[in-house]
């Protein structure tokens, strides 16, 4: 429903429906604005409100021109450009300085860590060895990070056999495993799991590398699917 302002001349009134305007004396010349309209305009001029008129009218009422209509939240429109434009200007001064703050921060923090770096190492070999050696510690002592297995399975003729071909991927860039343990488990038609068995593949598996493995397991009633997942390897 659309809202309608007045204006005596002095301050703002509203905001009004039609119903509210029949208690208002509107006349002609009542200077009147609602969403939509660029300024205010006499009441005579809007069809819908022409029936509303009383017979009497005062002096016209002479509103400067504005480029923009007041608010609704506003009880003054010429008070709306003085009250945004110094919050937006002291935002954009909030953020620039934060911005510069932060910034300040990082490069100060960059050029510090570079001259630890610097004063810390020594030649460039003995640099390189210490940070391979670091990532090997870390591999070692999380193989199953860096094993994956993966395959595929089909039964037997008889049903009473799985036969797996999986491959395990070593996606570790300086560790190399051994004897990886999989743990193969069996779950039903609801995703149940039905139990589990755990194999070993005596193989190496170097950085970098994928190795094929076959496996030959029992089938179990009411099993209908199988995966396999590494639980364990050996540093070689």
């Amino acid at each position: 429903m659309k809202k309608y302002y007045l204006h005596n001349g002095t301050e703002q009134e509203g905001p009004f429906d039609i119903e509210d305007l029949k208690t208002k004396n509107l006349t002609k010349n009542t200077q009147v604005w609602y969403e939509g309209l660029s300024d205010w305009i006499t009441a005579d001029k809007i069809e819908e409100l022409k029936d509303l008129f009383k017979l009497t009218s005062p002096p016209p009422f002479n509103e400067k021109k504005k480029k923009t209509p007041p608010p609704l939240q506003k009880s003054k429109p010429e008070q709306t450009n003085s009250s945004t434009k110094p919050k937006k200007k002291s935002k954009v001064g909030k953020i620039i300085i934060i911005i510069v703050i932060v910034l300040a921060v990082i490069i100060g923090g960059l050029a510090i860590l570079d001259n630890l770096n610097h004063s810390g190492s020594g030649s460039g070999s003995e640099s390189y060895y210490e940070k391979v050696m670091t990532v090997e510690e870390i591999e070692q002592s999380q193989p199953t990070k860096f094993l994956d297995a993966d395959g595929n399975y089909n039964e037997n003729f008889w049903g009473d056999k799985i036969n797996v071909h999986g491959k395990i991927t070593n996606s570790a860039t300086v560790a190399t495993y051994k004897d990886a343990t999989i743990r193969v488990t069996y779950y039903s038609k609801t995703e149940t799991v039905l139990g589990s068995d755990d194999y070993t593949i005596y193989e190496v598996f170097p950085p970098n590398s994928v190795k094929k493995f076959e496996l030959k397991i029992e089938n179990y009633k009411n099993v209908n699917s199988i995966g396999w997942d590494v639980i364990n390897a050996k540093v070689y």
